[in-house]
């Protein structure tokens, strides 16, 4: 017996031994897989141009509504694609510009090129509308031929949009009004049929009033969340009393604004004001935007301009060296309306508070942020000076830097 024990044991003991180094084995992790990170090749300036020209011409094509005719590139049908409106097309649209803010590439394999693309597209028609749209695509060029294997396409909204203000008979507006059907159709209406506006203050003193509508076109899309109204006034910047309020059109964000009513254009005792109010976003923060202010006549009587017309000949053969003193002297462009500040653009912001804090108005920090502080400063300024509310324009402007040189 004590012969078998003699034997069991060593052999327990290397049993136990054995299953420690196994169990030892099996909790070693296996070492880590290596995955070797795309490489980044740039590409041939010819073929990088060829990518941009032929993925962007694709893009322009499914915008307009179309399907993809281009030459060596699809847009892949298992893919995520967010191109194209489906009220609107840019058909009829001619492409102004192409503008590239990114490219990268990526070699996949051999052969096969990954790709990214981002820009902007601009846009124009024949009576001069423009808009634009930013995208962004994900490409695979393998042999020559491009997959498409993301896209989106995004409208840009405008800071300052531009405006066109008509005249319009009313007899000639209502005899046509059944058979205008979308924004062409009223402003080639309105291009025909709007008051000459040929004469000048002073030069139509009968005061004679007509029924008339008062027709306003923006000339840049904007979009849903964006606001555009028309005021018309008896007195400049929206003030005084209010002769007419405005309706919106919207074609597919082609914005027209009418006002009907009884004004005399041409003028000059019988005056009014029609202004154009402009928010990108209505529930942000940022501020409205005075985009339009239209008087109605074409321009206002100037004495010291009608005095330089009539000087004499040799006064407009001077040497080219010798300047002319400006009209209003010491007053700067701001001052003059020469240049205008956007409460948009954070540099702008910035020349407005300072000017605000000069004045005693303005409490708050120089952080070109036109926040709170700042429009509370601005419409204590506005107030002091018979200005409207809660508004920048050209004429709030003009008032503030008025006699600063600037």
């Amino acid at each position: 017996m004590r012969k078998y024990n003699r034997l069991l044991f060593p052999l327990l003991c290397g049993l136990i031994l054995a299953g420690c180094v196994a169990s030892t084995t099996t909790l070693t992790p296996p070492p880590p897989k290596v995955v070797p990170a795309p490489q980044v090749v740039p590409p041939a300036p010819a073929q990088k141009l060829d990518d941009i020209k032929l993925v962007s011409a694709a893009l322009i094509e499914r915008l307009r509504g179309g399907r993809i005719s281009v030459d060596n590139v699809t847009l892949d049908p298992n893919g995520q694609h967010a191109v194209g409106e489906l009220e609107f097309n840019y058909d009829g649209f001619d492409v102004k510009n192409v503008g590239v803010t990114g490219y990268i590439t990526a070699e996949l394999a051999p052969g096969k090129i990954q790709a990214m693309l981002e820009g902007v597209i601009l846009f124009k028609d024949i009576i001069n509308r423009r808009t634009g749209v930013y995208f962004c695509t994900q490409y695979i060029v393998t042999q020559g031929h491009i997959n498409i294997t993301k896209s989106v396409v995004a409208g840009i909204p405008p800071d300052f949009p531009r405006v066109e203000t008509f005249f319009i008979p009313e007899d000639k507006f209502k005899a046509a009004a059944s058979s205008l059907l979308n924004y062409t159709d009223y402003y080639l209406f309105a291009i025909e049929n709007a008051e000459p506006m040929s004469y000048g203050e002073g030069e139509s003193k009968t005061g004679l009033t007509g029924n008339y509508y008062i027709m306003t076109f923006c000339k840049d899309r904007i979009y849903e969340e964006a606001s555009l109204n028309m005021k018309v006034t008896e007195k400049p910047f929206g003030a005084g009393k209010t002769l007419a309020d405005a309706i919106s059109i919207n074609d597919s964000g082609w914005r027209i604004l009418i006002a009907g009513g009884k004004f005399a254009p041409g003028s000059s005792r019988y005056k009014f004001y029609v202004g154009v109010n402009y928010k990108q976003d209505a529930g942000g923060y940022l501020p409205e935007v005075v985009v339009g202010e239209f008087h109605n006549t074409k321009r206002e009587y100037n004495p010291q301009a009608a005095a330089a017309q009539a000087a004499p000949a040799a006064a407009q053969t001077a040497p080219a060296t010798q300047t002319q003193p400006p009209a209003q002297s010491g007053e700067g462009p701001l001052a003059l309306g020469q240049q205008y500040l956007n409460p948009v653009f954070p540099a702008d912001v910035e020349i407005i508070q300072i000017r605000l804090k000069d004045l005693g108005l303005y409490t708050g920090k120089i952080d070109r942020d036109f926040g709170p502080l700042t429009r509370k400063a601005l419409d204590a300024f506005n107030q002091q000076h018979g200005l409207p509310k809660g508004q920048w324009s050209m004429g709030v402007q003009k008032a503030l830097f008025q006699g600063t040189g600037q």
